[in-house]
């Protein structure tokens, strides 16, 4: 019997020295965790609190950083986009306005210039022009009866 009552004794020795093992295990973890977690709480506080002489916190400066440079990029897209609506609109507006003209005025828009230029709408005029003021001869007889009389070069 005594070896019996050895062997339940020192059964539930083992018993206890594992149970014992594993909580001390168990608690050298938990603080490493404990210690970890502490770390990275600091590290998150560190870029989410903000100092105290005022500044933002590095989060703060981050986000403002990123938020500028997104911005600045979406202002210049719609910048871009209104600029040349604008353009649009303008030349639309500028070839109406010389349309009008053209009907009122034909001479006045051709001296204006058009889409070509000055010189292109000189050239246009001279050429419009030159067989009426070359006309030396070779046009009808009614001498004195029409106005291609006073034009003609000799």
């Amino acid at each position: 019997m005594s070896v019996t009552l050895a062997v339940i004794i020192l059964g539930v020795i083992q018993c206890l020295g594992f149970l014992g093992f594993s909580w001390l295990l168990r608690l050298y973890f938990d603080r490493k965790q404990a210690e970890i977690e502490a770390k990275v709480e600091a590290v998150i506080r560190g870029w989410v609190e903000a100092p105290e002489d005022g500044r933002m916190s590095k989060l703060g400066e981050f986000l403002d950083a990123v938020g500028s440079i997104i911005g600045r990029a979406a202002a210049h897209s719609i910048m871009g986009a209104l600029s040349s609506q604008d353009g649009k609109a303008a030349r639309l507006a500028n070839d109406l306005s010389a349309n009008a003209e053209a009907k009122q005025n034909p001479i006045m828009a051709l001296l204006a210039g058009g889409k070509r230029g000055k010189g292109a709408a000189v050239m246009r005029l001279a050429e419009l022009l030159g067989p009426m003021l070359s006309r030396a001869g070779g046009g009808s007889d009614n001498h004195g009866s029409g106005a291609s009389d006073t034009f003609k070069l000799e």
